[in-house]
């Protein structure tokens, strides 16, 4: 058995299981075959968490209740066995999902809800394994070899199969298509990666003759799953070296070298026993080099990190033909300091404390290998910290600027290229700056029994000091039956219970009536359906939540309730079942009224744990370094910029009213001006609440500027911007962060600014207005 790991599913991933769920449910249920789901989410997203909580979720599902079983293909050894040893750590041993393997053919055939990993070059009958276990032999009884045999016997018990491709970026289509896939005959392909090589189309979605789930990258990033950005080394850092006469591959050990000094002090400065890894990728083609220099690549390694007198303990290898302190090498306080590999082991292997990747271009084929990269983007304690160096990874490579593409190429997954410096004139300043977790899920807390009890009772007016036979009494008199109640067919078949796979055929096999004694596992699924719908159903806004989350509440709630009432518990499950489908149920009113009264209280709830998670930290600004994608461009002849070189993005809204605003700030007498970003922890940000949507949200304002004996924030709107209800809620935020810092040192002030009539002007009031005519000139404010 294995020992359970503790796994705390962030917001998104729970929203895209809650897509998944459906859209696997919406595919099934048309009745058709080897439906395509694909499930687009970022390297370092959790992928396999999600999938083995999809698959939880089903096997307990009061919507799916279907004899299956899961055919998991990964596309190297390792892959496979990393993935299987995932689930088992996720599951803990405690679930009604078996996980099986090569090893475990002596079954003859898979059993509901099993879960069949292997590495899809085992099954190829290219291969000699594949030969192997898909040719007849003394093994097999008949025309088929044992892989075959197994899928075959499986089916012949009507169980259905889903088969599920890993890195399904890598797989081959016309190989899996013809061979496998017909074996198989899958329901649905459930097909995971970061990268698709297809996406179906929107009819084929609203169609349901596919699906297709993304997780966005930036959702990943905010949840502190992976690093904010990638960045490489910079021009002034190479020549910085060159100087010093060290070869190519010895700059770029340095500065890995190097940075992992860094890294490793801001850990220490945190209080963290995290001990940042370089992973230092060998390129594939090094026997070529050796033939042509002399020395192979992993000579060149071994002599840098001797002479840096880094310890033989300290250093990890990973190739096929070598392998050394291996052991326990992704714990966090692990003392492996470097680990030199080859891209195979890059694929699929996670250690989040690996920060740094040193990659050596290959010289036949400089092909720039993605995957790898995806090693370096977790974050240790998939958390953010206050110390933005530790957010970021670093690249380090040889590889020329177009043959680099990190995965999911785009606009926000550029590598950062360019780098500006604070200037050595500037003194930085010190802000108090906000980190803010996310942990609303719309779920129903365990808080939801007491709430549900209270309006409950109300509702029959039940006291607690009355006997268990005057409760029944209160609750007959509102019209609850608790006495001889049976569920009969027909009103199951009222209920439009979704059918999936026969569920209503099943019930009526087992006669006209549906009794406690004769059918309870069906009347529990008709309870947990009913509790879901119950949830799902809720029209009115203040009533909603996320029934997969909170079905489960609300059927202990009930259970709770109906404990004080009824003694014996086998008919709690009869009691609640034969109400809620009863067109006037009384209990569907209670709970509807429970939900409205619940809503508040989990809000307050929320707002309290999300207090706890946010972090007031102590920003450096200007930061000491910014880097930038080729998204950026110089803007040049700036006299009183805090930075050096000043990069803005070639595009975007906004752009020409804050080039005016920068030409503005240098005709002024203050001693500097800083552009903030706009995400991320190395830039400053304020909480604010926005009443729109009910959330907290973190405001970052455009401009920090300093001003003789003064810092001033300043955030520009023009158009419409202006009097949008969000730029109140920022304005008066802003305020209140001024006020507060006030109270410590008078130097802080600021406001929203806008042009009108050619002249900028502020609001800095505390309740925001947009008529412009009762702003201040910035002129005179400054």
């Amino acid at each position: 058995m294995s020992k359970m790991s503790v796994f705390h599913l962030k917001p998104f991933q729970e929203n895209a299981i809650s897509d998944l769920r459906a859209q696997f449910l919406n595919l099934w249920k048309t009745g058709n075959r080897r439906l395509p789901l694909i499930f687009k989410s970022p390297t370092g997203s959790g992928k396999t968490v999600m999938i083995a909580e999809l698959l939880k979720t089903l096997s307990n599902d009061p919507q799916f209740n279907v004899d299956n079983a899961y055919l998991w293909f990964s596309f190297s050894e390792d892959s496979y066995l990393q993935s299987k040893k995932k689930l088992a750590d996720y599951y803990g041993g405690a679930n009604e999902l078996d996980l099986l393997d090569l090893n475990d053919f002596s079954r003859e055939k898979l059993e509901n809800n099993n879960i069949f990993f292997i590495n899809w070059q085992k099954i190829k009958t290219s291969t000699k394994e594949g030969r192997k276990l898909r040719t007849p032999s003394e093994y097999t009884s008949g025309d088929y070899g044992v892989f075959d045999e197994f899928i075959k016997k499986t089916q012949s018990d009507n169980r259905e199969l889903v088969l599920i491709i890993d890195e399904a970026h890598r797989d081959s289509d016309t190989e899996l298509a013809e061979d496998l896939v017909n074996l198989i005959d899958p329901r649905i392909i459930l097909k995971i990666t970061a990268t698709p090589k297809t996406i179906p189309s929107a009819s084929d979605v609203n169609h349901k003759r596919a699906g297709f789930v993304e997780v966005d990258r930036e959702d990943v990033v905010e949840a502190g799953l992976i690093k904010e950005k990638i960045v490489t080394q910079t021009r002034e850092d190479l020549e910085r070296l060159a100087k010093k006469e060290y070869d190519q591959d010895k700059i770029l050990l340095e500065l890995a070298y190097n940075k992992r000094l860094e890294l490793q002090k801001a850990y220490a400065n945190l209080s963290k026993n995290i001990n940042p890894l370089v992973i230092i990728q060998l390129p594939n083609d090094d026997q070529a080099r050796a033939e042509t220099l002399g020395k192979f690549k992993i000579d060149i390694v071994r002599e840098f990190l001797k002479e840096k007198k880094v310890p033989d303990n300290n250093l990890a290898i990973w190739l096929s033909e070598e392998k050394e302190n291996l052991e326990e090498i992704e714990r966090n306080s692990s003392p492996i300091s470097f680990l030199i590999f080859k891209q195979a082991a890059a694929t699929g292997w996670d250690c989040p404390r690996a920060s740094i990747l040193v990659m050596f271009r290959e010289i036949k084929t400089p092909i720039f290998h993605t995957q790898t990269v995806g090693r370096i983007l977790r974050m240790p304690e998939a958390i953010h910290y206050q110390k933005p160096e530790l957010n970021i990874g670093y690249l380090y490579t040889n590889y020329e600027r177009n043959q680099i593409q990190l995965p999911e190429t785009g606009k926000n997954n550029k590598p950062f290229i360019y780098e500006s410096k604070i200037e050595s004139k500037v003194e930085p300043i010190f802000l108090e700056s906000t980190f803010m977790g996310r942990i609303d899920y719309n779920d129903l807390g365990d808080t939801f029994q007491s709430a549900f009890n209270e309006v409950a009772n109300s509702y029959f007016g039940i006291s607690e000091k009355d006997t268990v036979d005057t409760k029944k009494q209160k609750v007959v008199a509102k019209g609850l039956l608790i006495n001889d109640i049976r569920v009969v067919n027909k009103l199951i078949v009222d209920a439009e219970i979704e059918d999936y796979d026969n569920f209503i055929e099943e019930i009526k096999e087992h006669g006209s009536d549906l009794t406690e004694q004769s059918s309870r596992h069906d009347i529990e699924r008709l309870y947990n359906l009913l509790c879901f719908n119950l949830i799902a159903h809720q029209e009115e806004e203040n009533k909603k939540f996320a029934p997969e989350r909170s079905w489960g509440k609300l059927k202990t709630a009930l259970n709770l309730w109906l404990s004080k009432i009824i003694e014996q518990r086998s008919t709690y499950y009869t009691i609640t079942v034969a109400d809620l489908l009863r067109p006037d149920s009384i209990l569907t009113k209670v709970i509807s009224k429970s939900l409205e009264t619940y809503r508040p209280i989990r809000q307050k709830e929320v707002k309290s744990k999300e207090s706890k998670v946010n972090r007031k930290v102590t920003l450096e600004i200007p930061r000491p370094t910014l880097y930038y994608t080729d998204d950026y461009e110089i803007i040049k002849d700036l006299k009183k910029c805090a930075v050096d070189p000043f990069y803005l993005l070639k595009e975007y809204a906004g752009k020409a009213n804050e080039i005016d605003f920068i030409k503005y700030l240098e005709s002024k007498d203050i001693s500097w001006w800083y552009k903030n970003g706009n995400s991320g922890s190395e830039y400053f940000s304020i909480p604010y609440h926005d009443e729109s949507d009910g959330k907290d949200k973190l405001f970052y304002p455009d401009w920090i500027v300093k001003a003789k004996d003064k810092i001033i924030i300043l955030d520009t709107k023009s158009g419409f911007t202006v009097t949008d209800p969000t730029t109140k809620y920022k304005a008066e935020a802003l305020q209140i962060w001024i006020k507060q810092q006030n109270e410590k040192k008078d130097i802080y002030s600021g406001g929203i600014i806008t042009k009108v009539s050619n002249i900028w002007k502020i609001n800095s009031n505390e309740n925001y207005s947009t008529d412009t005519s009762t702003w201040k000139d910035l002129g005179e404010y400054l």
